[in-house]
């Protein structure tokens, strides 16, 4: 059995290698046509299809369940308060003045947006974070007036910040189909689904302009 958006996405992707060997031959005739006195004259032969219509038998087999973490967005107002807090608890001041607080607190929002950027685009929430205590506790140390531990203070935002940040599972079903000829005829036909698949095609084209400048720009648009 396969995935069934396996099994159809095989068939879009096959019909569009054949349409890549019908314009590669299309090509092979231009090249001929172009050195005949008569032929030059000719238009080229091209495939182009308008629509293709497939009917396709398939026997459901089974849903299979997949399981994928899906990243929240952090709750900014929320963390950057709770950060604040961890460095305000490591330092012995009782209290920041108003441009070393305003300044902590404008490195801690610059940070947990690189935080959520480095999550999304990386995956690894544990380094992403790790990267961001390392980053603000860095930043705090050198505006502070206080001997802090470094190391310690790392480990105090990566371990209390790693629960702000959540996760969620999602649930995704894949159908399993049963495709093989001779699998389906041993099927009763009530049990056998025909799918109707209909690919219309759209194709793309390099367009060349010149822009204000004199500087030429390629863009690839509809046909």
């Amino acid at each position: 059995m396969v995935n069934l958006n396996e099994y159809l996405g095989g068939i879009a992707t096959s019909i569009s290698e054949a349409r890549l060997m019908s314009d590669l031959k299309s090509l092979e005739i231009a090249e001929k046509f172009a050195k005949h006195d008569l032929l030059k004259h000719f238009s080229i032969p091209r495939f182009k299809a308008k629509n293709i219509e497939l009917t396709i038998p398939v026997a459901i087999g089974e849903l299979e369940n997949s399981y994928e973490k899906e990243y929240q967005p952090i709750d900014n107002i929320g963390f950057n308060s709770k950060t604040y807090t961890i460095l305000k608890d490591a330092s012995k001041a009782t209290s920041f003045d108003r441009k070393t607080s305003i300044s902590i607190r404008s490195v801690i929002a610059k940070e947990t947006d690189e935080l959520e950027r480095n999550i999304k685009s990386t995956e690894n929430q544990d380094l992403s974070l790790k990267q961001f205590s390392e980053r603000v506790a860095e930043k705090f140390v050198s505006v502070s007036k206080e001997k802090l531990d470094y190391t310690s203070l790392v480990n105090k935002l990566t371990t209390d910040l790693k629960s702000s940040i959540k996760t969620r599972q999602l649930v995704k079903q894949n159908t399993k189909v049963i495709v093989e000829a001779h699998k389906l005829n041993e099927i009763k036909p009530e049990n056998i689904v025909q799918i109707k698949m209909t690919l219309n095609e759209e194709s793309m084209e390099w367009y060349t302009s010149e822009n204000e400048n004199g500087e030429k720009e390629s863009k690839l648009l509809p046909e």
